[in-house]
């Protein structure tokens, strides 16, 4: 059971999460990672329907590319769903998606650094001051956890 202290922190942590109006920047990059999404499962059709169009030997690398853009797109749309939920993790996994794939991307030449360039600007939108305002109550609340269990495992051993 929980007591009413920790009942008033859970409801003030929530409130906080709830009350804040959601910031024009996490928006648009809500919108724009849901693009992202769609945009890598239509390059994954292409990919997978220009395979078969392509001599045999080439086949095979078209499907290779089109099974890791279904992936990212797989994997984009799970964390556009956390982020329009208003969820920390949404936040996190998209940063860390942009830039692991855009990143890379920017050292391969003008057609792949467009794109590198689309998906770091999704990442700059979720990093913007409103979105880092917006996420403070859940980044804190997550901080008290993971020192809790800190102490909890110092103590124990």
């Amino acid at each position: 059971m929980l007591s009413n202290r920790s009942r008033d922190s859970e409801k003030s942590q929530h409130s906080n999460t709830v009350r804040l109006p959601v910031p024009q920047s996490l928006l648009v990059g809500r919108w724009w990672w849901a693009v992202t999404a769609l945009a890598a499962f239509g390059f994954a059709a292409s990919f997978f329907a220009n395979s078969t169009k392509r001599p045999a030997a080439e086949a095979p690398g078209l499907v290779g590319a089109g099974i890791a853009l279904v992936g990212f797109g797989l994997l984009v749309s799970y964390a556009v769903v956390q982020l329009w939920r208003g969820k920390l993790s949404g936040r996190l996994s998209l940063s860390w998606c942009g830039l692991i794939i855009g990143l890379p991307l920017l050292t391969r030449g003008f057609r792949f650094g467009f794109f590198a360039a689309l998906i770091l600007i999704g990442v700059a939108l979720l990093w913007t001051p409103g979105s880092i305002k917006y996420f403070a109550p859940q980044s804190k609340a997550a901080r008290e956890v993971r020192r809790a269990e800190r102490l909890a495992r110092k103590n124990g051993r």
